[in-house]
């Protein structure tokens, strides 16, 4: 009796054994897919951070011109110099058509939230500032919307009896669209010395100039994030 009650606890043991292996091989294994998926996010994360970092440079130079225009303008108002018309219409041109919205690629990051997959990032500093990107974009978006809610409904209806607005360049992004026939010159001309030097067109242009100084100030928070993420990211990925 003895005999078969060892044999049979030695099976028991080789049983429980295997038992145990296999959990572990199986653990080892599903430890072994979270990690190439992990790695695959990060590698979708690098490059959507990226291309995020170049959109910000190219949108970046061009609103920084629009409101080095407004600041010129600014300080033409404030002068008593004869106004030059043409100046008046590419500085215009700049202003109105030279801004840019940011359009941030968040592929990566709504795959992640979508799927749950936050948590397979080891990296807790990393998930933490993952999880800043809402936070990130909305409060640009919202410094966005302030810009162009006082660009549409107050700066550019102000300049209706004040400039030639047709005479301003059509916007590089409208270029070549449908291949129209270009927009000709106004027959119509201005005094801008008397239309846009004004205390209610100096206050209206600066508004719409510290609208824009937020905004900028919103696009640079979101480039340090942009590129403090990125380093944590690349520091993660076993290239």
């Amino acid at each position: 009796m003895g005999k078969y009650f060892k044999y049979a606890l030695g099976e028991i043991l080789l049983v429980v054994i295997g038992i145990l292996i296999a959990l572990q091989v199986n653990n080892w294994n599903n430890q072994r897919l979270e990690r190439q998926k992990e790695q695959t996010i990060l590698m979708n994360l690098r490059s959507d951070f990226n291309e995020n970092i170049a959109e910000y440079n190219r949108i970046y130079k061009s609103s920084t011109e629009s409101y080095k225009s407004s600041i010129k303008l600014l300080e033409i108002i404030k002068g008593d110099s004869n106004i030059n018309p043409s100046e008046i219409e590419v500085l215009l041109n700049s202003i109105l058509n030279g801004f840019y919205s940011l359009d941030l690629n968040a592929a990566s990051i709504d795959e992640i939230k979508s799927s749950g997959s936050l948590n397979i990032i080891k990296d807790g500093e990393l998930r933490k500032q993952i999880s800043k990107w809402s936070f990130m974009v909305d409060d640009t978006e919202d410094d966005i919307e302030i810009y162009y809610d006082y660009l549409f409904e107050f700066l550019i209806p102000s300049l209706t009896n004040k400039s030639v607005l047709r005479n301003m360049a059509v916007p590089r992004r409208l270029n070549g669209v449908g291949n129209l026939s270009q927009i000709t010159k106004s027959n119509f001309s201005v005094d801008y010395d008397t239309t846009l030097r004004t205390l209610e067109f100096e206050n209206q242009l600066y508004n719409h100039t510290l609208n824009l100084v937020f905004v900028l100030q919103a696009y640079e928070n979101i480039e340090a994030y942009l590129q403090g993420t990125l380093e944590m990211i690349e520091g993660n990925i076993n290239d």
